[in-house]
């Protein structure tokens, strides 16, 4: 007996050195931006999926947005009993402009001024959805709350990391979109492609936000060129600099000292936070992306005529149930676009306290529509580019089958995951 009792004292003892030694789960600034009726909507359901009481949240309401009735009324939902919501309408937010960044810029400043201890920066749209409880969530980010996510998968080549210019084949337009350097008088300067949508550590937060009013920086000078340069495009001419909210945030980080120990590798091997196992983590926002273009080979089939204005080969594109082994096993944080009006189930499912929670539901060999909408999924026509064949023409550009000149980082983590789900590690 007495030995059995020393024996259940020092698992005691051990275990609460062990859990003493673990980190505080980290504390989250939420940016939530929304433009109109429907994503105001989704972000107040969001805003109640994602409700932390220690996290803080900021929310940005387009300035274009029509109040349908007192602000004080619509914002309600929001606000009601939670003390850590703030909200303004700011910017007039313009697609494929620097305004894209004025509201994540905002909440940055304003999280950095509150009061709230927080140490992850996370931007959401109204139309994402979270794969974790806030609990899990903040169990999952308490070994990632210093890298940045600055992508999305399955859509990103290098996966985790962001996308570097010259990792684009020379035809590929979104490697003729912006010259090398950026600057001409910064000569490794690079541009790097991501996601508006990111993750951030406090660090990089604060040193964004004072190196873009720093005079001569290199988050000060991108500004000054996104705002009033202009580039030229071959087929084009000379035009604005493109979609500065997915380019701006990845240059700054990649040009930063944050590039050592701050930027995930392409795949991630972490613990996972419920069950122990060394796990792949793939992706930190799921997003399906280019999947009408012809050279597709996972074509999109969810269709919406009520909420998409134009057909196009573009996405992001609609996610649903069909979707949900692919969101598992990418091991994503965060899900978008989701719409109850697309395919409300998702929302039957997630968010979930563990990954192993979520079904294995693929894709079916045969498409699946939304009731009502019997029209096949659209095609778009092929033109020739030079020798390249099989491209589609897109507003003034002409887009080809994608190139890439991947790194050996790429290929070595693609290999690690490979093995992981062999079981060799």
């Amino acid at each position: 007996m007495l030995r059995r009792i020393v024996a259940l004292a020092l698992a005691a003892a051990a275990w609460r050195r062990c859990h003493a030694a673990e980190a505080p789960l980290p504390k989250i600034a939420f940016l939530i931006v929304a433009h109109d009726d429907e994503t105001m909507e989704s972000a107040a359901r969001l805003l109640d999926a994602i409700y932390d009481e220690e996290n803080l949240y900021l929310v940005h309401v387009d300035a274009k947005y029509a109040w349908p009735g007192p602000m004080g009324e619509t914002m309600a939902p929001f606000t009601a009993g939670r003390s850590n919501v703030e909200w303004t309408q700011l910017a007039d937010v313009r697609w494929g402009r620097w305004s894209m960044n004025e509201p994540t810029l905002w909440a940055m400043g304003a999280a950095l001024r509150s009061s709230v201890d927080w140490e992850v920066f996370i931007n959401l749209s109204g139309d994402t959805w979270p794969v974790l409880t806030p609990g899990a969530l903040r169990r999952t980010l308490r070994g990632l709350k210093h890298l940045n996510f600055l992508t999305s998968s399955p859509s990103c080549e290098t996966g985790l990391r962001p996308v570097g210019r010259n990792e684009f084949g020379d035809g590929w337009h979104k490697k003729q979109a912006y010259p090398h350097p950026m600057l001409r008088d910064m000569p490794t300067l690079e541009a790097f492609y991501g996601s508006q949508w990111m993750i951030l550590s406090r660090a990089f937060v604060d040193y964004v936000t004072d190196e873009i009013d720093t005079e001569g920086a290199v988050a000060n000078r991108l500004r000054e060129w996104f705002v009033n340069g202009t580039v030229v495009v071959e087929g084009v001419g000379r035009v604005k600099p493109h979609i500065p909210d997915e380019t701006f945030f990845p240059s700054v980080l990649m040009a930063s000292p944050f590039r050592e120990a701050g930027v995930p590798r392409p795949i991630e091997v972490l613990d996972d936070a419920t069950s122990g196992k060394k796990v792949a983590m793939k992706a930190s926002f799921y997003v399906r992306m280019d999947e009408h273009y012809p050279w597709s080979s996972a074509k999109q089939r969810y269709q919406s005529k009520d909420l998409d204005k134009k057909e196009r080969p573009w996405g992001p594109y609609y996610l649903g149930s069909y979707d949900l082994g692919d969101i598992r096993d990418h091991r994503a944080l965060f899900v978008r676009k989701t719409s109850r009006r697309v395919d409300a189930a998702i929302f039957d499912v997630l968010p979930v306290d563990d990954f192993d929670d979520i079904p294995a539901t693929y894709w079916p060999e045969t498409p699946v529509r939304r009731r009502g909408i019997s029209k096949p999924a659209p095609t778009f026509p092929t033109v020739k580019r030079g020798a390249e064949e099989g491209c589609v023409r897109v507003a003034e550009s002409i887009h080809c089958p994608p190139a890439h000149n991947l790194g050996d980082d790429v290929h070595a983590a693609k290999r690690l995951a490979a093995a992981l789900s062999n079981g060799e590690l």
